[in-house]
């Protein structure tokens, strides 16, 4: 067996995925944008009452919490590639015929926890800029810690340590480099954000689906070789060979498409480790490759794939439990975020949801009105489906029946991870106003973007004037700048408007006072 189809099968797959999930994401925002528009014409009537009752919160418990939850997570997504990288070191020293050296043995398992930290940046929704910071102290980190390694080995057999013991610092970033440089290029096609929700469900079907002609031209080959075979292949012809491969694995590939839809919306895992499995599949699947034609040994190529994939998932969850992040039975519900924001900005609301929203997943659930805007924010696994299956209809609200049902099954409790998740809301024309306000007496804290709100774009008035009659002030925050209307915006929200507290908030601006502020909304 060679390693080059099923390596150029595995890239193609890889490549293939992306220019798919950019398609999925364009037609699942036409179809979200054209289900907007359509339904009864007539309004739902907007819900009587106040806000419903919620439960205080302590600032400094609720900041607290906050913080100790990003160090759980990031100590569990590193110990979690450690537990799984070392017996893959370990498996690749042995595939190599390497001596037992604990150092060589090191520096591979900490060239794999690299891996750990896209998962942790999509965990803690950390910024691009932060996210570098971490990457360069993390290599720090693990060099120091194999020259470390290499100096208490060299103590313990009693050789002598000189100068010369610094190459394992530079050792160390050419075994990272050799080991990563395939599985980080896999890692950057999946990086941008927008491809985050799509990419882990796609990339697990084209891989069972495309592997079709790769089988088929084994078989083909196989069937020529023998006297009852080749007649087959005479008749059939190679396109036919293909299809009753296709059938039989694009049905294979449906089924992955289900059980992995299922087992997302029954909360066995949540969307970052369903992306973190994925870039981790990438990862060992590139190993296995050097494995099967560097080191040519197939089957252990094969025990290393196989082993890593069902290893993974088995050692998060138990890690996740030992640090305490896994769900257990709350006290007091968690706090909802209600977000809401002037549609038409894409990139800007993206950017918002990405430094706010993303981080509040981390204390409490999330809540909004799907719109065009955020949909490659906001789609799963589930959405995934129904869409492909044309059932798209199914997460739109209808009727005060569909209302009922969606609010009755909010899902406000933690994923496996602890991060909780964002329960968007499809609406027609004729069911939107409805639902938003229903989403307001339920939201501990709000959160409006009405950067570039003026007189002549007033779109979000419903909301403001609903938000200034039905919340107190004291629980909204409004992210505004330059390009908002002051005269506008109290016109719209009325006298109680000073105060409410607005944060000033450039593009690109650092926005932890506007997380901030929300936690001070939410405790008060």
């Amino acid at each position: 067996m060679h390693g080059g189809e099923p390596s150029v099968h595995f890239i193609n797959s890889v490549l293939v995925t992306v220019v798919v999930a950019l398609f999925v994401l364009w037609r699942y925002r036409h179809a979200i944008l054209g289900g907007m528009s359509q339904g009864d014409s007539t309004a739902l009537p907007l819900p009587a009452g106040d806000t419903l009752a919620r439960t205080a919160v302590a600032t400094s418990d609720f900041a607290a919490s906050e913080r100790a939850q990003r160090r759980r997570i990031a100590a569990a997504w590193l110990l979690t590639t450690a537990l799984c990288g070392l017996p893959m070191a370990v498996v690749y020293m042995v595939a190599g015929d390497m001596s037992a050296s604990p150092t060589y043995a090191l520096a591979l398992t900490c060239s794999y926890m690299i891996a750990a930290l896209p998962m942790i940046a999509v965990s803690l929704a950390l910024p691009p800029l932060r996210a570098t910071v971490v990457f360069v102290a993390m290599l720090a980190a693990f060099a120091a810690f194999c020259l470390l390694s290499g100096i208490v080995e060299r103590s313990l057999l009693g050789r002598p340590i000189t100068w010369k013991i610094l190459g394992l610092v530079p050792l160390f970033f050419d075994i990272a480099w050799n080991q990563l440089w395939m599985a980080g290029l896999f890692w950057l096609f999946s990086w941008p954000t927008r491809l985050r929700g799509v990419v882990p469900v796609t990339f697990a079907a084209l891989l069972v689906f495309g592997a079709a002609p790769f089988i088929g031209s084994g078989l083909t080959a196989a069937l020529a070789r023998t006297d009852v075979g080749t007649p087959w292949v005479t008749t059939l012809g190679l396109n036919g060979i293909f299809i009753l491969i296709a059938l039989p694995v694009g049905w294979l590939a449906w089924l992955r498409l289900r059980k992995l839809a299922a087992d997302y919306e029954a909360k066995r895992f949540s969307d970052a480790q369903l992306l973190a499995r994925t870039w981790w599949l990438m990862l060992v699947v590139t190993i296995g490759f050097d494995i099967l034609a560097g080191r040519e040994r197939p089957m252990l190529a094969v025990l290393l794939v196989a082993g890593e994939i069902a290893l993974f998932p088995l050692v998060n969850h138990g890690v996740m439990r030992w640090l305490g992040i896994a769900p257990k039975a709350a006290a007091k519900p968690a706090p909802t975020l209600l977000l809401l924001r002037v549609f038409g900005y894409t990139a800007r609301t993206e950017h918002l949801f990405d430094r706010v929203a993303a981080r509040w997943r981390l204390l409490g659930p999330v809540t909004m009105i799907a719109a065009p805007d955020v949909t490659a924010r906001t789609i799963d696994a589930g959405d995934y489906l129904r869409w492909l299956s044309g059932r798209i209809d199914e997460l739109f609200v209808n009727s005060r029946a569909d209302l009922d049902t969606k609010l009755a099954t909010l899902d406000l409790a933690p994923d496996p991870d602890g991060r909780f998740r964002i329960n968007e809301f499809c609406c027609r024309d004729a069911t939107w106003q409805a639902t938003v306000v229903e989403l307001m007496l339920r939201a501990d804290a709000v959160i409006m973007d009405v950067r570039g709100i003026t007189v002549a774009r007033l779109g979000c008035e419903f909301e403001l004037q609903q938000l200034a009659q039905r919340l107190p002030p004291q629980r909204l925050v409004l992210v505004v700048d330059e390009t908002t209307d002051e005269a506008a915006l109290e016109a719209a929200f009325g006298a109680g408007l000073g105060q409410v507290n607005r944060v000033r908030l450039q593009r690109w601006q650092n926005a932890d006072p506007v997380f901030d502020a929300l936690i001070k909304a939410t405790v008060q």
